[in-house]
């Protein structure tokens, strides 16, 4: 796996949970979080606060009982950087 395909996948998603990364591209959490330090301190990508998704704002998942942690860091792609 290159960087240059996380910016990628974030660039055409737009944004994307730790959680949905690390899945994605198959590697560990702490791993994939490393990886976007590197965006983060170039601009590419920003962590925004993600405390009013569903699990924090009391309305769970149907499929889950909690998120994690990592559902909650969310990722979102820089369109000006």
């Amino acid at each position: 796996m290159l960087m240059t395909d996380i910016s990628l996948y974030l660039e055409l998603n737009g944004r994307a949970s730790l959680l949905d990364l690390a899945r994605h591209f198959r590697v560990a959490e702490s791993a994939m979080q490393q990886m976007l330090s590197f965006w983060v301190k170039k601009g590419k990508i920003t962590l925004v606060d993600a405390s009013q998704t569903n699990c924090a704002t009391g309305h769970k998942c149907s499929d889950c009982f909690e998120c994690s942690d990592s559902a909650h860091q969310v990722y979102v792609w820089n369109n000006t950087a």
